[in-house]
């Protein structure tokens, strides 16, 4: 069954952001990107081996004054495997998150409701991701956010924040799941080393993605408005 049309054209109009085919390109695109994401998770997965790690260890200037070799050979094992997982588990959220959004904005059209913030955001977030070239694209994905925000109860500022979330969930993901893999995987002083490194980050990761995100939506919010 197709969408029927809302009761009041006009409030309609104002309250959905984009058309239905719009719906399905950002699944697609999204879908696209988390297969190819999940494909090199599982490549990456089956392609860190021992001998290979040993032989890279063994031949090449590594050095560390806080791993053995024997450590750090176990460490990157883990790292590479776990770090697949964790890929192959943003590749999956991305799926969900792009088959959430066709389903989601057809149910606030037949509900004649407006286009939900965490859609918007996740909107923000694909178009900083496509314009990542470009220095500090995250607030342009913001910009966007919070320019489609036509919900006036609501801030282009919120909805650019969701713009970042969304934005660094896939490296958070892989982060997380990388870190974790790496406690469970190798003995507590060498973990806690690298996990340290990795934490430290992924706290300047976020505020770059989260901070000019939001940023970008309150701009995009202020444009609205003119």
């Amino acid at each position: 069954m197709g969408d029927h049309t809302p009761s009041n054209p006009a409030t309609a109009k104002t309250a959905i952001a984009f058309s239905r085919p719009i719906d399905w390109a950002i699944g697609a695109i999204l879908s696209f990107a988390g297969t190819l994401i999940a494909l090199s998770g599982t490549a990456l997965y089956y392609g860190v081996t021992r001998p290979d790690i040993t032989d890279y260890v063994h031949s090449s200037e590594f050095q560390s004054e806080v791993l053995t070799d024997g450590e750090a050979i176990d460490a990157l094992i883990a790292l590479g495997q776990w770090s697949g997982i964790g890929l192959l588990a943003a590749g999956g959220l991305l799926i969900l998150i792009g088959t959430a959004v066709v389903v989601a904005h057809r149910r606030a059209r037949l509900d004649d409701r407006s286009t939900p913030n965490w859609v918007l955001g996740v909107v923000g977030a694909l178009i900083g991701s496509l314009l990542s070239f470009i220095p500090l694209s995250p607030i342009l994905g913001g910009l966007a956010a919070g320019y489609l925000n036509r919900n006036p109860e609501t801030s282009g500022l919120g909805t650019g924040t969701l713009a970042g979330v969304f934005g660094s969930l896939p490296l958070f993901v892989v982060i997380v799941v990388a870190s974790i893999g790496l406690i469970v995987s190798v003995p507590n002083e060498t973990a806690t080393a690298v996990v340290t490194v990795v934490s430290i980050s992924l706290f300047l990761i976020l505020p770059y993605f989260v901070g000019l995100s939001a940023i970008g939506g309150y701009l995009g919010g202020w444009v609205r408005k003119f």
